[in-house]
Parts: structure tokens; C-alpha cells; sequence
């Protein structure tokens, strides 16, 4: 798996769901599924976009999440969402997770995202601890970006 630095620009029509918090662990992941494929057989693998938010501080979304627009905050809706919510700390990033609204958005330390082919319902390879379970389910082109 290469890792790639990156800066969020997350433009995709899929629908997003929050699939996955661990709160002593504090990630969340965010899962993009496509439309449903009708003529697939059961449990066949399908092409999904998992968001996986180390770090995690702060999460204000809902479980349905939608068609998402990532991008880091800029300095000036950074210091107004300060301004609402109170102090976010220098180390974490504030990832709006819509074009057009300030009120979904996680902070976090660090955000890696990747398309895997996977089986309805399974564990994100970016948050399984099973190094045979993350080298059977690679990451699509063998790339993993990530923005810290």
C-alpha cells in the first residue's frame, strides 16, 4: 500500500453513511456506497470510497450523510466555527463534509481515504487492525491519501 499526502477535495455523488466510531480508538469512518446494482449476486464485492477520521475531537453530521464535498476549512470558517462552538485545538483540522454548509463537518487530526471493492457490511480496511484482512481487501490502484 502506498500512502500519499494530500490535500482534501473530495467531490463524489455516491451516498455516504457514518458506518463505523470508535471512541476510545476516536476514529469514525465515513463510507460512500453506489447505487444499488440490482442483477449482482449476493455478497458480491462493490466499488465504495471509505473516509477514515483519526483523532477524531469533534463529529457533527448524521448517520446518513449524503453526497459529500471534503475539504479542509479555511482560516476564515475555521475561526467562525471557533467563534460557535468554542476552541479547536492548533493540531486538529476542521473537514467539512458539504459545499454548502458549515454545520457537517468532523475535526480531527488526520483524514486517509481510499476506494476498496468490498462485500456489503464489511470493516473498512483503513480501520481494521488485521494485517491479513487489510492485504486481502487492497485499496483500489494500491494508493491511501491522507491529509494531516
Amino acid at each position: 500500500m502506498n500512502l500519499l499526502r494530500a490535500e482534501p477535495d473530495i467531490i463524489d455523488d455516491r451516498e455516504f453513511s457514518l458506518i463505523d466510531y470508535r471512541h476510545g480508538h476516536t476514529y469514525a469512518v465515513v463510507r460512500g456506497f453506489p447505487e444499488p446494482d440490482d442483477d449482482a449476486p449476493g455478497g458480491a464485492p462493490t466499488r465504495v470510497l471509505d473516509l477514515l477520521f483519526a483523532g477524531v475531537e469533534r463529529i457533527s453530521c448524521g448517520k446518513d450523510v449524503g453526497t459529500v464535498r471534503v475539504h479542509r476549512a479555511s482560516a476564515s470558517e475555521r475561526q467562525a466555527l471557533a467563534a460557535r462552538i468554542g476552541r479547536i485545538r492548533a493540531d486538529d483540522s476542521v473537514f467539512f463534509l458539504k459545499a454548502d454548509s458549515t454545520e457537517d463537518y468532523i475535526i480531527a487530526s488526520r483524514l486517509y481515504w481510499a476506494e476498496f471493492d468490498l462485500p456489503y457490511g464489511s470493516m473498512s480496511p483503513l480501520a481494521s487492525e488485521d494485517s491479513d484482512y487489510r492485504r486481502d481487501h487492497p485499496a483500489v490502484g494500491d494508493t491511501v491519501r491522507f491529509s494531516d
